[in-house]
């Protein structure tokens, strides 16, 4: 089957790493509705393309995501017929729930400015890069919405309850500095070793199990939801279909061996 055609989408695959690229500089990468569609055909490749071990996401250009496409968006609300609550869920609703459901590694690297409904994208990603120069803003309540995209549940998983409100109801700008030392963002490089920093990771993340990282997130994602006893018995679960696995086996024989594992994803 051809993949579908990609209009604001950037999509490459090289060595087990998908690098999915916003690519709308001229609007430093807000979303459209356009965007939207072609976010979902690329959860649809990744979610079939069993080659793709990692994700890397950025943006074109000199800044990561400026969050909603607020021109097409104020033309949106004056049809009558716009609600704002179906168009959320059909978009960022979707969007956020498709990219935390991809069963391999997504790592954000945040280049220049994530802002709104961007940066609630980048805290959707399992893990972050920040160039030294990158910024984050929240920006909704200036705009007299309320934080979407995750961002009211995404934001206190990482900084707690507190930390988020400051940052929604302030809207100020977190430098990279700031963004690490507050475990909002992973590791912080050069601005020009960004994108190469990131896909390298995401190499060694695309040679390990996929099976076992897969499961892992899934795991880990869960336990914030669960009693110690619930992620317990889903851990034993886990790790009973995780020992089935040939690559389990070649972990053990590598190890045995003293040689360096080939895994191959079964």
């Amino acid at each position: 089957m051809a993949d579908e055609p990609l209009e604001t989408i950037a999509y490459d695959v090289t060595e087990g790493v998908a690098t999915v690229t916003l690519d709308r500089p001229e609007k430093r990468n807000a979303i459209n509705h356009q965007m939207h569609l072609d976010l979902q055909v690329v959860l649809r490749r990744l979610g079939r393309d069993r080659t793709v071990r990692a994700v890397v996401l950025t943006g074109a250009g000199s800044g990561f995501c400026a969050g909603q496409d607020i021109g097409e968006f104020a033309v949106a609300r004056a049809a009558d017929e716009f609600r704002v609550d179906e168009h959320v869920r059909a978009t960022y609703n979707r969007l956020v729930l498709g990219l935390r459901a991809l069963p391999m590694p997504v790592i954000a690297a945040c280049n220049g400015t994530a802002a709104g409904a961007g940066w609630s994208l980048a805290l959707a990603a399992d893990l972050r890069f920040a160039g030294t120069g990158s910024t984050f803003t929240q920006g909704f309540t200036k705009l007299g919405l309320v934080p979407d995209t995750g961002g009211t549940w995404l934001l206190p998983e990482l900084v707690g309850s507190a930390r988020a409100l400051q940052l929604a109801w302030s809207n100020e700008v977190v430098d990279a500095a700031t963004a690490l030392d507050w475990g909002l963002v992973n590791f912080v490089v050069p601005d020009a070793e960004l994108l190469a920093s990131a896909t390298a990771y995401a190499r060694r993340l695309a040679a390990m199990p996929p099976v076992a990282l897969g499961l892992t997130k899934r795991a880990i994602y869960r336990a914030a939801t669960s009693t110690l006893a619930d992620a317990l018995e889903h851990e034993a679960q886990l790790q009973q279909h995780a020992a089935g696995t040939d690559d389990h086996m070649e972990g053990v024989l590598s190890f045995i061996e003293r040689r360096d594992p080939v895994f191959t994803g079964s």
